[in-house]
C-alpha cells in the first residue's frame, strides 16, 4: 500500500515539473513573439491582433482534440503536438519576415497548442484518483509559475543576451524535452480514456447545452472570467510594449511587470480562499473588481513607472481573487460538470482572444494610454449588477468543489 502511494507521488512530481515546463516555453513564446513585433514596428492594433489570435487555433481544435485523445491515447496526440510545436518555433525566425506574417504564424502555433494541453489534462486527472483530490490544485499553480512568472524572465534573458531568434530556438528545444519526457511518463494504453456518451439523440445533447446557457450561475462567472482573461491576455501583450516604448524600460525590466502580475495572481489563487470564505462571494467579488479597475486607471498613468508596478501588482490581485469566485460558482452548477466546464472554456478563450484585440484598437485610436482603460467601464457594469441583483449569491464555499473545477476547467 504505501509503496502504491510512493510511485503515485512520484509520478505526480513528474506531471507537475512537465506542468512548469510547458508552462515555461508559453511564457517565453509571448515574450519572444511580444519582442518580435516590436522589431517589426508593428502597430498597437497589430500587436494587439498578435496577442489575441493565438487562442483562435484552441477555440477551434479543443473539442476534436479531446476527441482524438478518447480514440487514439494521450501520448500520441501529446508527441505530434510536441513535435509540431517544435518544428515550428523552429522555422519562426526563418518564416516571419513582417507583422502581417506574424500574425498568422502565431495563430497556426495556437492551432497545435491543443494537442499538448488536453492530453496532458487528460492523464493528469486519470492521475488524481490515486495522488489525492489535496494536490489538484498543483498543476494550475505549476502551469501559471512557468507560463507567467519563470517563461517572461527566461525569455527575457536569452533575447537581451542572445537575440530574440535564439529564444525561438530555445522555445523548440523546450518542446523537444516535452516530446521526450511524455515517452517516459506517460502510459503507452489509453488509461485516461471517458466514459462513452449514453444513446442521447443528437438534439438531446444540443438541449442539455442549451439549458446552461440560461443558467444564470453559470453564464454569470463565465461572463466574468471571460473579462478577466480578456483583460489579462491585454496586460500580457501590452504591458511590456508600454514599458519599453513609454518609459524606455529595458527588455529584462519590461519582462518583470509580467512576472510581477503572475506572481502575485499566483499567491492570490494559493492563499485568498480563507478570506473568500470569510467575506462572502459578493464582496470578494466586488473587492477584486476595485482590484482590478485601480490597476488598470494606474496602468494608464504615464507620469512615472511606479504607476505601472503598482497597476501590475493590483492586475494580479484582482484577477486572482476573480478567479477563485467564478469557480466557486461554477462548482454548484447542477449540470454535468463536463459541459459546463466546456462552456466556461468558450467563454475563456473568447474572452483571450477579444481582449487583446479590444486593447490594440483601442489605442490605436486614441493612443496607447488608452490600451487598459477601456476595459474599466465593462467592470463598473459588472460591478453594478453584482450589487443591485436581488437573488443574493449563494456564500457557501466548499473547497474540495472548487479544486475538482479548476482542474477540469484548466485548457
Amino acid at each position: 500500500m504505501s509503496m502504491r502511494i510512493t510511485v503515485s507521488n512520484s509520478v505526480f512530481g513528474q506531471f507537475v515539473a512537465i506542468s512548469i515546463l510547458m508552462g515555461l516555453s508559453l511564457g517565453m513564446g509571448q515574450i519572444a513573439t511580444t519582442l518580435f513585433a516590436v522589431n517589426l514596428q508593428a502597430t498597437t492594433s497589430q500587436i494587439g491582433f498578435i496577442g489575441g489570435v493565438q487562442g483562435i487555433g484552441m477555440l477551434f481544435t479543443v473539442l476534436p482534440v479531446g476527441m482524438l485523445v478518447d480514440h487514439l491515447g494521450p501520448r500520441s496526440v501529446f508527441l505530434f503536438g510536441a513535435a509540431s510545436s517544435a518544428l515550428l518555433y523552429l522555422l519562426f525566425p526563418f518564416v516571419v519576415t513582417t507583422s502581417t506574417v506574424l500574425c498568422a504564424y502565431v495563430a497556426t502555433i495556437g492551432f497545435f497548442m491543443a494537442f499538448r494541453f488536453i492530453p496532458i489534462t487528460s492523464v493528469f486527472l486519470e492521475l488524481l484518483k490515486n495522488a489525492g483530490q489535496d494536490k489538484a490544485g498543483w498543476q494550475r499553480g505549476a502551469h501559471s509559475f512557468g507560463f507567467v512568472f519563470l517563461g517572461p524572465l527566461v525569455g527575457a534573458a536569452i533575447s537581451r543576451q542572445w537575440g530574440i531568434p535564439v529564444a525561438f530556438y530555445v522555445i523548440s528545444a523546450t518542446c523537444v524535452c516535452l516530446l521526450l519526457a511524455a515517452i517516459l511518463i506517460f502510459p503507452e494504453s489509453n488509461t485516461s480514456r471517458v466514459e462513452q456518451p449514453s444513446n442521447a439523440s443528437f438534439r438531446e445533447r444540443i438541449s442539455d447545452i442549451r439549458t446552461l446557457f440560461r443558467d444564470e450561475e453559470v453564464l454569470e462567472a463565465s461572463i466574468a472570467e471571460a473579462l478577466a482573461m480578456g483583460t489579462f491576455s491585454c496586460f500580457n501583450s501590452f504591458v511590456v510594449v508600454t514599458a519599453i516604448r513609454v518609459f524606455h524600460f529595458a527588455t529584462e525590466s519590461a519582462s518583470m511587470l509580467v512576472s510581477l502580475e503572475g506572481f502575485v495572481y499566483i499567491g492570490a489563487l494559493l492563499l485568498l480562499w480563507r478570506l473568500l470564505s470569510s467575506l462572502g462571494q459578493r464582496r470578494f467579488y466586488l473587492a477584486g473588481i476595485l482590484a482590478v479597475v485601480s490597476g488598470l486607471a494606474s496602468l494608464s498613468v504615464h507620469s512615472h513607472p511606479a504607476y505601472l508596478v503598482g497597476g501590475a501588482a493590483l492586475i494580479g490581485l484582482g484577477l486572482g481573487m476573480f478567479n477563485l469566485v467564478n469557480v466557486t460558482r461554477l462548482s454548484r452548477a447542477s449540470s454535468g460538470k463536463g459541459k459546463t466546464a466546456g462552456i466556461f472554456a468558450l467563454f475563456t478563450m473568447s474572452g483571450s482572444i477579444i481582449g487583446p484585440v479590444l486593447g490594440g484598437l483601442a489605442g490605436q485610436w486614441a493612443g496607447i494610454w488608452a490600451v487598459f482603460p477601456v476595459f474599466i467601464p465593462l467592470y463598473l457594469l459588472l460591478g453594478v449588477r453584482l450589487f443591485m441583483n436581488n437573488r443574493a449569491i449563494q456564500e457557501s464555499f466548499d473547497e474540495s468543489a472548487v479544486v475538482n473545477q479548476i482542474i477540469k476547467e484548466e485548457y
